[in-house]
């Protein structure tokens, strides 16, 4: 329960546009590619509908040039023809026109009853044009009556032909006004000279176009409904291939923002994604083992600074001090000499007695404050317990007088009275001061040789800071600062 929770949390960085997502992204991506395949297709698809149409158009009308020509030949027996490589008819071959009085009463037929023989093997209108003078094709009958309009070719710079030119033309030609898509077998004398055209058409253009048009609507349509359905079905199993990767992204981000307490979702999973899921999960659990070392480090650390450092004033302790004190005695051959303060508030006891432990602390703290803003950053205080303090000081070559310096500095600063509750509270400070490596060479004696000093600075009468000198005991004489 807490995992589904979790990951059904919002997430504000999480929580992106369906369109800027990986899925969305991964979608659109393949829906392009899919509409732009389609699409390309569609438009192969027409072109290859067009051409495809244009060339059964040219095969029916060639058949029908070849029916007709075959009824003519049988009536006309004088009839001749020529043909390409591929056995084509190309040409009918006569020495006089097709269809005069003279070829009627040979024949028994007249143009009209030959066409409409022709007109019945092809089911389709066949027409006879004659050749005039002005180089113009004039009807001389149809399959279905006299009357039939004038044909026009197209330009034949336009077809790349040249029906004048006595060639077999497949193509559309005007007749009577209207468009048909014809095939026109010219008629020649022997010796090349072109009588008129036998055209049969297999339908008008525009009726053509309409079938054409049909065809190419219930295409696109069909295109339609498989492109709505590959969309749909490309969604679905779009759906269902990336929906984890906003559950992971999510425990990514998670873990990204220290939340690692969250399993993992998919770890189950034997495919890439589960791959991925079983590597976040590593992530996770070496960032909650991270996490996990660094409170411990950071408790460590917390615990080692407790053990080395006042809790009221936030000053290194004793313990914290002697370490320290060691480590400047050891390093004292090689490095600069320094000195040792010990010093204790003078007339502390009477603020406890009479303000109570609470003013008391409260003047430690603010006392420790002023004694520090004294300092140099090499320079180390700490309070060794009660109102004793001490001071370890880098002297340098000046010793005594930075030391003298920085007490009569701590005897100032600290006699300057204090506001604790509402009271004015005025103390004083005594201070003793030991050179190292002068006045001993072990932390023990530069100790006791700073408390000797105090001693004496306390018995001179407080308020003042002694420099320690071996003529110095606990009772003997003082030297004044």
């Amino acid at each position: 329960m807490q995992e589904a929770s979790a990951d059904n949390a919002p997430d504000s960085k999480a929580s992106l546009p369906w369109h800027r997502t990986v899925v969305g992204k991964v979608a659109i991506f393949m829906l392009m590619g899919v509409i732009f395949a389609y699409l390309m297709g569609a438009m192969l698809g027409f072109t290859m509908v067009e051409r495809s149409a244009r060339d059964q158009w040219g095969r029916e009308a060639q058949m029908n040039a070849q029916m007709v020509s075959a009824t003519i030949r049988r009536i006309y027996t004088s009839v001749a023809v020529r043909t390409d490589p591929g056995g084509q008819v190309t040409q009918l071959v006569s020495t006089r026109p097709i269809g005069d009085e003279e070829s009627v009463l040979s024949t028994g037929f007249s143009p009209i009853d030959v066409l409409a023989l022709a007109s019945a093997q092809t089911r389709h209108n066949v027409w006879l044009f004659s050749l005039t003078n002005s180089r113009r094709f004039t009807p001389v009958a149809n399959a279905y009556s006299d009357a039939a309009g004038e044909l026009v070719f197209p330009n034949a710079a336009e077809l790349g032909n040249a029906p004048f030119a006595n060639d077999f033309y497949v193509g559309f030609a005007r007749i009577g006004g209207e468009a048909h898509f014809v095939s026109s077998l010219p008629i020649i004398s022997p010796q090349g000279d072109l009588h008129g055209v036998v055209v049969s058409s297999i339908g008008l253009k525009s009726e053509l176009y309409h079938l054409h048009r049909e065809l190419i609507l219930k295409i696109v349509a069909s295109l339609g409904v498989v492109l709505l359905a590959t969309a749909l079905l490309l969604s679905m199993l779009m759906h269902r291939l990336f929906k984890p990767v906003p559950r992971l992204i999510r425990a990514l981000t998670h873990i990204a923002h220290n939340r690692a307490d969250r399993a993992t979702p998919y770890t189950w999973r034997s495919d890439e994604i589960g791959c991925m899921a079983q590597a976040i999960e590593t992530l996770r659990k070496k960032v909650e083992e991270r996490e996990h070392l660094l409170e411990v480090k950071e408790q460590a650390l917390r615990y080692q600074h407790l053990a080395h450092h006042d809790a009221l004033t936030k000053l290194p302790n004793r313990v914290h001090f002697n370490d320290a004190l060691q480590e400047a005695v050891t390093q004292a051959p090689h490095g600069a000499p320094f000195n040792v303060m010990i010093f204790d508030l003078d007339r502390f006891k009477a603020v406890n007695d009479t303000l109570g432990h609470a003013a008391g602390d409260t003047l430690l703290i603010e006392a420790s404050q002023r004694v520090q803003a004294l300092l140099e950053e090499s320079d180390l205080v700490a309070r060794l317990g009660g109102d004793e303090f001490s001071i370890i000081q880098q002297a340098r070559h000046d010793g005594l007088a930075k030391a003298q310096r920085l007490a009569h500095q701590l005897v100032e600063v600290l006699k300057e009275p204090f506001a604790i509750d509402g009271h004015e509270v005025h103390i004083g400070v005594s201070v003793g001061i030991a050179l190292a490596p002068r006045d001993g060479t072990s932390s023990h004696s530069l100790l006791r040789s700073a408390d000797v000093a105090l001693y004496t600075a306390k018995a001179m009468g407080r308020g003042r800071y002694a420099v320690f000198n071996p003529a110095m005991t606990m009772g003997g004489a003082p030297h004044e600062g």
